[in-house]
């Protein structure tokens, strides 16, 4: 017994010599050190910014109706979810785990070595990350508590959490206009593979999410218009300012989780409001030039041939509803549906894709037509229908020109070339897409937007249909909902998507009782944004 007691003591002992801290050291590899530079940091940070939209967008475009699920019945048609999975969580990790407190050591080594810009930089991404997490989940963990050793978590509302995003864009900004320190653009580039080190640009992307902050509120009181268009005008000036991720696309590893090589999307086909809102249906006989470049024609016996007498018009769409029907898994006849990459077969590296749909395409994280758009919304509540126009007008332009500069020319199946410019003045010049400024509505606006944000702004696309409460009589004219909803929503549509399961719902679940995150139909509760 004395031994054991010994044998305890010692363990004890040791127990209180090695320290956490120390603990990191037992496992150090020369070759692999621990402690890496900021510089080193930021290309698997900027990265991730894109995983975690590309992995949740595959939910949300079934509740914005962009794409559908090739099976029947699919919970996230339905506008549900599926429970004690993490099926739509990747946002959360995102948030969390895979920038989480790997952007914590960026920010301060930069510090540390006064690389001021670095520093800027860190905080507009966590400022970035806090707005994508809040505007999908609503309340977030305590920021006091987050990245702590902690056994569980608290959580802080959403208006609180849109007020951090602004607080830490502030200082980012500020530190971003530093030209003291170690300041450099050069050194900066090695890492930042969005903005190559470019500070401008880099702070036009902070304003610009700034007006999406502020431009979500509209419902709110204190909204004010005018800020709203000065974030904009501080923001992306042209498409050269886009943020993009990039990708070689020589390799799975390496290439858009969009494209088909990552085999990711090939269950998915497009839905019949996204063809309206672009066969002329919806804006009255007008057919959007984009169409034939972002969206799959109909096809016939024939996988690859172009049109001929075997193969239909390769202008003919098909479509499948939302909720699926039964033939929208179909591969007979000429009227079957292909996915997004224009085929029916399963993805590899090489298969062409379409659009941003092709492994080598850049992913959008923001662009220039999307502020113009927010401005367009602002200037337009604001009652300067002259302003409101203008860069609804701009907003279209971008959009086409974005498209252009991301289509690929065949002359196999698909058929792609590129929009020609008088396909797109003669799209601009009808009114009943551009109309005269007295005619123009919230509805063009809002439909434009959702239009150019097809396949990667799918969260900023359903952050404006919860503001507008889902209003398919004015805003998204003739969209129809599922007749029978996920059977847990009590007949409500989504407003929110549940956190993360492994993390929250296994490990702190207390937490999420004192939120309403344990009931069945949370994700239908309203988010603060969207309410007066």
């Amino acid at each position: 017994m004395k031994n054991i007691k010994k044998y305890i003591a010692v363990i004890g002992l040791l127990t209180t010599i090695v320290s956490c801290d120390n603990l990191q050291d037992l496992n150090v590899n020369p070759s692999f050190p621990v402690d890496v530079s900021a510089q080193a940091l930021m290309p698997p940070i900027e990265q991730q910014m894109a995983v975690g939209l590309q992995f949740d967008n595959r939910y949300l475009g079934r509740y914005v109706q962009y794409f559908s699920n090739a099976t029947t019945g699919n919970e996230w048609d339905r506008y549900g979810y599926v429970a004690n999975n993490d099926q739509g969580g990747e946002i959360w990790k995102m948030a969390y785990f895979s920038i989480g407190l790997n952007l914590t050591r960026m920010q301060e080594k930069a510090v540390a070595e006064e690389r001021h810009d670095i520093t800027g930089i860190s905080k507009v991404i966590r400022a970035w990350s806090w707005q994508v997490a809040t505007d999908y989940h609503s309340e977030l963990i305590d920021f006091d508590q987050a990245f702590t050793q902690r056994m569980s978590f608290d959580y802080v509302g959403q208006e609180q959490v849109y007020a951090e995003v602004l607080r830490l864009i502030n200082e980012g900004v500020v530190d971003l206009a530093r030209t003291d320190g170690k300041v450099s653009s050069t050194y900066t580039a090695v890492g930042d593979k969005m903005y190559n080190g470019d500070r401008a640009k880099w702070t036009k992307f902070a304003w610009g999410v700034v007006a999406r902050n502020l431009n979500n509120q509209i419902n709110k009181a204190s909204y004010n218009p005018t800020a709203v268009i000065e974030a904009c005008d501080k923001s992306l000036a042209s498409n050269a300012d886009n943020a993009l991720i990039s990708y070689n696309g020589s390799v799975s590893a390496d290439s858009n989780f969009n494209g088909p090589g990552r085999n990711n999307i090939s269950t998915f086909r497009q839905t019949d409001f996204m063809i309206r809102v672009m066969n002329g249906s919806v804006f009255t006989g007008a057919v959007d030039p984009r169409m034939s470049r972002i969206l799959a024609p109909s096809i016939g016996t024939s996988e690859t041939a172009p049109a001929s007498a075997a193969n239909p018009d390769p202008t003919k769409y098909t479509f499948i509803g939302n909720p699926l029907n039964t033939t929208a898994s179909s591969t007979a006849g000429p009227s079957r549906i292909p996915n997004l990459w224009g085929t029916f077969l399963a993805g590899s590296i090489t298969t062409p894709g379409r659009y941003i749909f092709r492994d080598k395409a850049p992913f959008p994280i923001m662009t220039y037509a999307e502020i113009q758009f927010i401005k367009a919304e602002a200037a337009f509540i604001k009652g300067d229908k002259v302003m409101a126009l203008a860069a609804y007008k701009k907003g279209i332009e971008a959009s086409i020109d974005f498209v252009n500069a991301n289509t690929i020319t065949s002359t196999t199946y698909p058929i792609t070339t590129a929009i020609s410019a008088s396909e797109k003045s003669t799209f601009l010049a009808n009114v009943n897409v551009v109309p005269a400024e007295a005619n123009l509505t919230m509805s063009h606006i809002i439909l434009q937007k959702y239009i150019s944000l097809f396949g990667f702004g799918n969260l900023e696309a359903w952050t404006d249909m919860r503001k507008y409460r889902y209003d398919n009589v004015n805003i998204y004219k003739t969209m129809a909902f599922p007749t029978s909803l996920f059977v847990d929503n009590n007949g409500k549509l989504p407003y929110r998507v549940r956190p993360r399961f492994n993390s929250e719902y296994v490990w702190n679940f207390a937490a999420l009782q004192a939120i309403g995150a344990d009931k069945v139909d949370y994700h239908t509760i309203e988010m603060w944004f969207s309410k007066p």
